[in-house]
């Protein structure tokens, strides 16, 4: 008799920490604005779909998170990495532009010294003449 009620305990134990699994799990991906579905849920935390059905708390806990989620915007994996993607290709033209500012700058330097040499050639040549 103690066998069968030392293993009761172990399997609530066991389903205790299940139950705790998959609910943090739930309040991880509504804080996070993932979209919760079945499918997310067992990647994540390993337990079967069948758990997420025929557990009553964590039903319940789910049910309450989808209904939450209605009509939300929801942000997936793939969108943060593009996301992210896009921001270092934002950053990688930013500084590209300045680069190009500054070639931009040496050169109106340049075209400025240019016309000047230019200019002051003009007047040397003009002053031998005279």
């Amino acid at each position: 008799m103690t066998n069968y009620t030392n293993m009761l305990r172990m399997n609530e134990k066991v389903c205790e920490e299940k139950r705790i699994l998959a609910i943090d799990t739930i309040r991880r991906m509504v804080r996070d604005n993932e979209q919760i579905t079945i499918c997310e849920l067992t990647k994540q935390t390993g337990l079967s779909r069948s758990f997420f059905y025929k557990n009553a708390v964590v039903n319940m806990e789910l049910n309450a998170a989808l209904k939450a989620q209605q009509g939300k915007i929801l942000s997936s994996k793939r969108d943060k990495k593009l996301n992210e993607a896009l921001k270092e290709t934002v950053k990688l033209q930013k500084d590209e532009i300045e680069k190009l500012r500054m070639e931009k700058s040496r050169l109106t330097f340049e075209i400025k010294r240019l016309k000047n040499e230019q200019q002051n050639d003009l007047d040397y040549s003009l002053i031998e003449k005279l």
